[in-house]
């Protein structure tokens, strides 16, 4: 029989090209005029350093705007325009980070996004730390197996469990949930069980909630097999992030947000996703109907970028690191994909058009 947590633990040698040619998408829709006299203060170079990218120089835009940022160190537009423009240049992506960091400093007065790195909990006795929340599973007979086995009952809850999965020809993994301490989590990636080694992604996150789904691990000592999951005892370490931004956020923020996401797509598998989707799950949040530059004399128009593109950013890069369901469950939140089935053979392929369609 085929289930969700089957056809997800298939993995499809999909490629999925993410290179700096994915911002074609972005770019020459500016308006700015041609032919403008030598920059004039502040705003000559931010106009310049525009009208640069437009035209694909871009370093040059990076040029005019670090001339801006020469004569006003305190305005976060020139700190954004730089950003961007190292965007485009592959040398200058560690750059591109630090020009977002501080324009959103600047303009929102602290960062944007709260990162949370390696924290740990342990699982308890009875599961309610990491609590399985698998279909397949009776609650009744996990809580009399966990109840019965106490301390020392890791090995025994664990052959009971997969006796009963097998015996029903369930697939053998489980689905947990767990709390990292705030209802705010909107970003959780980099799961790690540091007994087993095994590395988990994450499925969803609804109200503080953050789902997943965990492979049976089976540990072979001698000529007896165990076999675990997140068991009593052991400590799984992840990553999570909290979104500090709210609805009154400034329009350079916003945007900050924005190429944040794209910053780390255009980087592939070496992106950080928990930035990515912290920066595009956190702008959904905020501003659902965002368009880049809305209401900038020069950043209006100039890209045609909307929550949808930024969304669709973040989930690329999930799906990119193979944390398929992630990657859906992130288009969800914005309300694409819904009539998707997880379950259907052709899930990836369906999935990864749907990327597409949301970048068009």
């Amino acid at each position: 029989m085929t289930t969700r947590k089957g056809t997800m633990n298939r993995s499809l040698n999909l490629f999925l090209p993410v290179t700096l040619a994915s911002l074609v998408l972005l770019t020459t829709c500016s308006d700015l005029p041609s032919g403008l006299p030598t920059p004039v203060g502040y705003d000559g170079f931010l106009e310049q350093g525009w009208l640069a990218i437009g035209d694909g120089e871009y370093s040059d835009a990076y040029d005019c705007f670090e001339q801006a940022i020469e004569i006003d160190v305190l305005r976060a537009d020139g700190y954004l325009g730089a950003a961007v423009s190292c965007i485009y240049q592959q040398d200058r992506w560690g750059l591109a980070n630090d020009f977002l960091q501080t324009a959103v400093q600047q303009d929102l007065g602290h960062s944007a996004v709260t990162r949370h790195l390696d924290e740990n909990l342990v699982q308890d006795v009875l599961w309610t730390v990491f609590e399985c929340m698998d279909p397949d599973l009776p609650a009744d007979s996990l809580d009399v197996w966990l109840a019965m086995t106490g301390d020392s009952g890791a090995v025994w809850v664990g052959q009971q469990i997969h006796d009963f999965l097998t015996r029903g020809g369930y697939d053998t993994s489980l689905e947990f949930r767990f709390q990292p301490g705030t209802q705010d989590c909107i970003a959780c990636t980099g799961l790690h069980n540091g007994q087993s080694g095994a590395d988990y992604g994450v499925d969803s996150i609804y109200s503080g909630w953050i789902y997943l789904d965990v492979p049976e691990f089976e540990i072979k000592i001698g000529e007896v097999r165990y076999y675990t999951w997140i068991m009593v005892g052991q400590n799984v370490s992840y990553d999570w992030a909290v979104c500090r931004a709210d609805g009154g956020t400034g329009q350079i923020t916003q945007d900050a947000m924005a190429a944040w996401t794209l910053l780390e797509e255009v980087q592939g598998v070496e992106g950080d996703l928990l930035q990515a989707v912290a920066c595009s799950q956190g702008l959904l949040q905020i501003r659902p109907g965002y368009s880049f530059g809305e209401g900038d004399p020069i950043r209006d128009g100039f890209y045609d970028i909307g929550i949808s593109d930024v969304v669709a950013s973040g989930a690329t890069l999930a799906f990119l690191k193979e944390q398929y369901i992630y990657a859906w469950f992130l288009c969800t939140r914005a309300g694409y994909g819904l009539e998707i089935d997880p379950e259907a053979d052709d899930f990836l392929l369906v999935l990864l058009q749907l990327l597409s369609d949301m970048k068009s």
